[in-house]
């Protein structure tokens, strides 16, 4: 057979037991071949078949059950790429997030801002999970000191061994409850991508809410509860002039602007997904 049919045979199996799109599953179908046969994407399609041993076939058919069990593909392969980097993941750590990734660039183009006036930017990545955020910031803009925190120590392993397969030896790694171990005007620039899912909320995909940590996803009856405890204490731990972005759900910009607002914060703004939804919300301190 040749190999574009098994990949398509094995994008049908995904879409079947899943509930992507053939497209996504077709994706996923030929990141399961690049990983197990170690070829490029490219091999896939200029070759009409390549020679499988029986442990690559059995190393695929175990794959695709995983899937079948709603186990995530970067979970199973324990990988994911964001802004182009490839990171470690495992069940400690949410799976980094296309709208996650749509950010980089923006926090990108207010801390260069930043760096500019003042000379520096100590960037804090609060709550950092796998660390993609942080790590990858550190790549694209080595002069800035990057610290990542979680209250997770099984979260800091992992963060620590991304920085450690993509040669960032520089960050520094704090495991602490969100902004509590630092001193007034530690930072100049925190990012975090905190827990903001109301424990009711019934649109959670069931791959979701079945594989990834709960700690990472829930935060109160309105989801708020850990926005609200990085929003006051950013007041202290940030510089003058200090910037906070957060990442928030669809529904909750008006809410977290008020609370910034009350807070002091000014310069607010609301930033879009690439679904063009209001995903971020980035603010100064006063």
């Amino acid at each position: 057979m040749r190999t574009t049919d098994l990949v398509n045979s094995a994008a049908k199996f995904i879409q079947i037991h899943t509930n992507q799109s053939y497209q996504e599953s077709k994706i996923e179908a030929e990141e399961i071949f690049m990983h197990v046969l170690g070829i490029n994407k490219s091999k896939i399609y200029t070759n009409i078949s390549i020679s499988m041993t029986k442990d690559e076939h059995d190393q695929i058919s175990r794959i695709l059950n995983k899937r079948k069990s709603d186990i995530p593909l970067s979970y199973v392969l324990k990988k994911h790429s964001f802004y182009n980097h490839e990171f470690f993941v495992d069940e400690n750590v949410l799976i980094p997030r296309p709208e996650t990734e749509n950010i980089i660039d923006q926090i990108i183009t207010q801390g260069d801002k930043l760096y500019r006036d003042i000379k520096r930017c100590n960037f804090l990545d609060a709550g950092c999970g796998s660390g993609c955020v942080g790590i990858t910031l550190a790549i694209e803009r080595p002069s800035w000191n990057i610290f990542l925190s979680d209250i997770n120590m099984n979260a800091i392993n992992v963060a620590k061994k991304n920085s450690h397969l993509l040669n960032q030896q520089d960050i520094k790694f704090i495991c602490g409850d969100w902004l509590k171990p630092f001193k007034p005007k530690s930072f100049d620039f925190i990012f975090s991508n905190p827990p903001y899912i109301a424990l009711s909320d019934q649109r959670i995909d069931k791959s979701v809410l079945n594989n990834e940590p709960h700690s990472a996803l829930f935060s109160g009856v309105d989801g708020l509860n850990d926005i609200k405890k990085i929003i006051l204490s950013s007041k202290k731990i940030l510089s003058d002039q200090g910037i906070l972005l957060i990442e928030n759900g669809i529904d909750q910009t008006d809410k977290i602007s008020r609370l910034l607002q009350a807070n002091d914060f000014t310069d607010i703004s609301v930033h879009i997904d690439y679904n063009g939804h209001g995903r971020f919300t980035s603010s100064y301190k006063k």
